[in-house]
């Protein structure tokens, strides 16, 4: 049964980033990149930056900031406090509410019947809403939550229909949110959230393996 990660990244939440501070000299001057880290689709208005280079991608809007990583597993910690940790030390006085570490991940059953593996996962037969949905075609998804390493770990699961190429397929999508809302000096707290962002990830994949195990693919 075959996982395919979709996509990492970290997400601060602010009261309102001013996106045109975000400009090449800003961060090219306080060693986010060099000049030639530039890649061709960025963007720089009053009210949306958008950054492409080879360690990164970058997204700012009023309301938060996005950074995605675009390093090896081994290399996503350093990159993600080094950067984000700049841009949160750099701008003291932006109201930083709160902070994010997002990972997605797509699960295909062997057989392509997403409906009997989500019956298998989540259908309560003794449920009443559940008899309401009980035909062949029904799908079926989840809501969890807990804390865990400073964060409340928001998991939503549920069956989608994957645009692959040219073709579409249907998936099961894990949706894993850690999020941790900041208080006073939020630069330090920032820091030390980032810097759980191994366990973090170890944590994702210890829950999908326990799901369905990776190795056995």
């Amino acid at each position: 049964m075959p996982w395919t990660q979709i996509g990492a990244a970290t997400v601060v939440v602010a009261q309102q980033f001013n996106p045109s501070v975000f400009n090449q000299l800003w961060l090219v001057r306080h060693g986010l990149l060099v000049e030639g880290d530039f890649l061709p689709g960025c963007l720089f208005t009053d009210v949306l930056v958008q950054v492409r280079s080879r360690q990164f991608h970058l997204l700012v809007v009023p309301e938060q900031l996005q950074f995605v990583p675009n390093v090896s597993l081994q290399d996503q910690q350093q990159v993600i406090s080094d950067k984000v940790g700049t841009i949160a030390t750099t701008l003291p006085h932006t109201p930083f509410k709160a902070l994010g570490l997002n990972f997605d991940w797509h699960l295909t059953p062997h057989d392509g019947d997403v409906p009997r593996f989500t019956r298998q996962l989540f259908f309560r037969e003794d449920r009443p809403l559940f008899q309401r949905f009980s035909g062949e075609d029904a799908r079926y998804g989840g809501y969890l939550s807990k804390d865990v390493l400073g964060f409340r770990l928001k998991l939503d699961v549920k069956p989608i229909i994957a645009q692959i190429g040219d073709q579409t397929e249907h998936r099961v999508q894990f949706a894993f949110n850690y999020h941790a809302d900041l208080g006073d000096n939020p630069s330090q707290q920032i820091a030390q959230h980032l810097a759980r962002w191994n366990e973090v990830r170890a944590e994702t994949e210890a829950i999908i393996d326990s799901v369905e195990p990776r190795e056995n693919q």
